[in-house]
């Protein structure tokens, strides 16, 4: 079975990264699909980290989980 590792953001599930498929022996074959493995990183976009608070917004931003997909 193929995998695509997709990365949201935890809150909102907006896209962070969509990676590369990763294929198996039967990529290629009609009617084989392909499973999405998502992985929760960050808290918020930058769209939905924005409170409004009457007229003007102000940035709320919420740090984020603390979790890396690089590793260094």
């Amino acid at each position: 079975m193929c995998y695509q590792l997709v990365e949201r953001f935890s809150a909102c599930r907006c896209l962070y990264f969509q990676h590369a498929v990763d294929p198996c022996e039967a990529y290629r074959q009609r009617g084989h699909s392909v499973q999405e493995k998502v992985v929760l990183v960050g808290y918020t976009c930058s769209r939905h980290s924005m409170r409004w608070s009457g007229n003007k917004a102000r940035d709320s931003t919420l740090s984020d989980s603390g979790y890396s997909s690089i590793k260094g």
